[in-house]
């Protein structure tokens, strides 16, 4: 790696070394026991996009100085950056790292043969540790049988809501129903004016879980994913039911960072985010209220519906095997209980492992509900993998414009499902939807 590129916004860690006594303390110490000397260890080079400020990115850092300091045989040498954008350029460049964090669409990598599939290695990763990821986060980048991306965190979407404004409009419990809480939308409007019911995040990625759990489904069965299916009653239902709250003022579009900062200064009653925000709002409440956290609510289906997405793990191309199994070295240790349970405890992800999950006290995640509410969508099996595909990707965008349209009225919700409904199967389809 050229000096520039080592410069780029490398993580301080010399202080996380003062950490590896509490972690050792909170969790036994077992997965952290130091491996054996060895003259010269194998660096792998990892980039990852978290900033190393926010509480991914500080438990992060301090995971990986843990590692480095228990495991004399492979060293992690990690930069923060923005790898999903920079690393096939750096590949090009001939200065790719071993591995890298990358966002769920990782189809140019892919298709760029930039990327080395897990497989290969799995005999460094065992298999009980393996069996323990969540089944939902382990398929979630696995293409044909192979993973070239193995999830690395896992977002699912969750509602956080001020405890206060609950209390003050006489609502004694969160609303487990669509309808519910609308109704309850309603009465926090009127008994606590001037604050605003519910923030919904602007991403498609959150219109989906609602109509899933409405008995909506992505494709139409026997299109290959070839076909979308969207002019369904499930899809109306969901899409007129965030228009009638727009309409009604009992709701407003926002993205996650207005949210998080109207939530903490005490202007929303709900906001709309993912496990990935949850200890961003927490924070922001500064403690001057309680936070409560809750799944999205039951549809017509009868039950809640998610999606689980998230940065993984990528092998890049042009290393050597020696590295390879070193970075599975590091992988296999991820994923065992102790690293994941610290993950869970610090980051404001899930752990995505039950061996983690088990380690984490009830305690913890009675004060921490969102940790709790966020594990449960993943056990659960109403809860789906985001497609990873390019086409899908494209979908995406344009499920985002309609959506948007559709809910604020600039154009009725029937016409923007067809128009959803042609552009997305001409993408899928591999042709031009303009």
């Amino acid at each position: 790696m050229n000096s520039q590129n080592r410069s780029t916004r490398r993580v301080a860690m010399g202080s996380a070394l003062a950490l590896g006594a509490s972690i050792l303390a909170g969790f036994g110490g077992s997965a952290f026991a130091r491996s054996a000397p060895a003259v010269k260890p194998v660096t792998i080079t990892f980039w990852e996009s978290h900033s190393s400020g926010n509480p991914p990115g500080i438990a992060l850092a301090h995971l990986i100085q843990e590692f480095n300091h228990t495991h004399q045989n492979v060293k992690v040498d990690l930069t923060i950056t923005k790898a999903s954008h920079k690393a096939l350029a750096a590949l090009a460049a001939d200065d790719a790292p071993v591995v890298a964090w990358i966002s769920h669409y990782d189809g140019n990598f892919r298709s760029a043969n930039a990327l080395v599939s897990w497989n290969k290695y799995f005999s460094g990763f065992p298999a009980a540790e393996r069996n323990a990821i969540f089944p939902v986060v382990w398929g979630n980048g696995e293409v044909n049988g192979q993973h070239y991306r193995i999830q690395a965190d896992a977002k699912v979407s969750e509602l956080v809501y001020n405890k206060a404004i609950f209390a003050k409009a006489g609502i004694q419990r969160f609303p487990v129903t669509w309808t519910q809480l609308a109704q309850d939308l309603s009465i926090i409007k009127q008994r606590v004016p001037g604050v605003i019911p519910l923030a919904w995040k602007d991403s498609s990625a959150h219109i989906l879980p609602p109509f899933l759990s409405n008995g909506g489904q992505l494709f139409k069965p026997g299109s290959h994913q070839k076909q979308v299916d969207f002019l369904t009653p499930a899809a109306t239902k969901t899409l007129t039911y965030f228009r009638t709250l727009y309409q009604k003022k009992e709701m407003i579009i926002a993205h996650g960072s207005a949210i998080a900062a109207d939530f903490g200064a005490g202007k929303l009653a709900i906001a709309d985010g993912t496990s990935a925000g949850y200890f961003v709002k927490v924070q922001a409440a500064h403690g001057a209220f309680g936070v409560g956290a809750a799944p999205y609510p039951a549809g017509t289906t009868g039950h809640t519906s998610n999606l689980v997405q998230g940065l993984g793990f990528v092998l890049m191309t042009s290393h050597t095997p020696v590295q390879y199994k070193a970075a599975t070295t590091f992988l296999s240790w991820w994923f065992s209980a102790q690293p994941q349970a610290y993950w869970g405890t610090h980051s404001g992800y899930p752990p995505v492992t039950r061996s983690g999950l088990a380690l984490i006290s009830k305690s913890f995640l009675t004060k921490n509900p969102g940790i709790a509410v966020s594990a449960r969508a993943l056990e659960s099996p109403y809860t789906i993998s985001r497609p990873v595909s390019d086409s899908y990707k494209e979908v995406q965008s344009v499920l985002d414009a309609e959506f948007f349209d559709a809910v604020t009225g600039r154009t009725s919700v029937q016409s923007a499902l067809h128009t959803l409904q042609k552009q997305a199967n001409a993408y899928l389809s591999g042709q031009s939807a303009l």
